[in-house]
């Protein structure tokens, strides 16, 4: 039997890539942890967390074209203002940002959704 492989949205594709640079390009040896540039970027008050969130929102915007629906956009855009808010906390902000990967939990959520979406239309 062939197994059909879901189709990925461009918006998906696009968005990974992105989330890949903000959230897990970097990979600390012998203990295996990732991180990306948006702890870096953090590091620079107000400013930095300023270009996070709107790097943030332009990962959401692209999921929001590709078609998810309403209350999956709500949850994606209380993942990076939690992640903006609580980064704006001097030194507590910038440990969070390092562990906290706000853009690649949304690019779960939006894989997750199409996957199921992909089900449902092969059932």
């Amino acid at each position: 039997m062939h197994r059909i492989e879901p189709t990925i949205p461009k918006e998906i594709e696009w968005a990974e890539k992105l989330v890949h640079l903000m959230d897990d390009k970097f990979k600390v040896p012998i203990i295996n942890f990732r991180f990306g540039l948006d702890p870096i970027i953090g590091l620079v008050p107000v400013v930095g967390d300023l270009v996070s969130l709107a790097i943030s929102a332009l990962i959401v915007k692209g999921l929001v074209t590709a078609g998810m629906p309403r209350g999956l956009i709500l949850k994606m855009v209380a993942n990076i203002v939690l992640d903006f808010l609580i980064g704006e906390i001097p030194v507590i902000g910038d440990v969070w940002d390092f562990f906290n990967q706000a853009n690649r939990k949304n690019l779960k959520l939006a894989r997750e959704y199409f996957e199921s979406q992909h089900k449902i239309e092969n059932e």
